[in-house]
């Protein structure tokens, strides 16, 4: 008996370690009422590639009222649907640093990370097949060996990120390392999801760059869109 406890302990040791996210749920998908203000502040709004019903802006956190800013910073999503317009912050108080999406952009998978005072150390992932109304959020921590022995305002850029029908994906990322007395150098790593990014992981280091298995998804590009936003901003006004 007590060498079942002992195995058991030990496959939930492992299993705990073995996850970047450490089954921290970030919040995420906050929705915000759109009013004209918002749509002002959201800044140079542009439009999600493959999507002729999605806006993409940021929100200072500087902003005035500072109350605001409070309950509303980083990167916006404005979505139009049957009822009209939607504000979500995929995550508050962070901006995407990736989006990607399936051919046929009706799936979403987003990277946000805090870029206040300097990048933060985690990324947050954000999933959505149905335009927000449901999705998967969740955390993921970068690796230990990045600021050792101290700080050094040492963060992960991702590279590449896909998915599979099946729900198995990879996120590579790398960071610069600029250390005291040693030369410039790139660390790579990777995490691995089986269930569409609602764990991952922890990261492994790579000896060189390399791509997420070929899945569903691909990154996504910006593009102005006048119609789209002055069709947002008539609709603002009008609340």
């Amino acid at each position: 008996m007590r060498a079942a406890l002992l195995t058991l302990a030990a496959i939930a040791a492992f299993s705990s370690a073995a996850f970047a996210d450490d089954g921290e749920q970030p919040a995420c998908a906050v929705s915000r009422p759109v009013t004209a203000r918002l749509v002002a502040d959201a800044g140079d709004l542009q439009a999600l590639s493959g999507r002729t019903d999605i806006l993409v802006g940021n929100l200072s956190y500087m902003r005035e009222p500072q109350d605001d800013a409070e309950l509303a910073s980083g990167t916006v999503l404005f979505v139009k649907g049957a009822s009209g317009w939607r504000a979500v912050l995929p995550s508050n108080w962070e901006n995407e640093v990736g989006v990607y999406a399936t051919a046929n952009g009706a799936s979403l998978a987003i990277l946000t990370q805090r870029q206040i005072e300097g990048p933060g150390p985690s990324f947050t992932f954000v999933r959505t097949t149905d335009d927000f109304a449901t999705f998967t959020c969740t955390l993921i921590k970068f690796p230990d060996a990045l600021n050792q022995p101290a700080w050094n305002n040492e963060f992960l850029e991702p590279h590449d990120l896909d998915l599979k029908a099946n729900g198995r994906g990879m996120l590579v990322a790398s960071a610069a390392l600029e250390r005291e007395s040693e030369q410039p150098r790139t660390l790579w790593f990777s995490y691995e999801t089986r269930d569409n990014g609602r764990t991952w992981r922890a990261p492994r280091a790579l000896k060189a760059t390399r791509e997420a298995p070929r899945g569903l998804y691909s990154p996504t590009t910006l593009a102005p869109a006048p119609a789209l936003v002055a069709d947002l901003t008539a609709y603002a006004a009008s609340r």
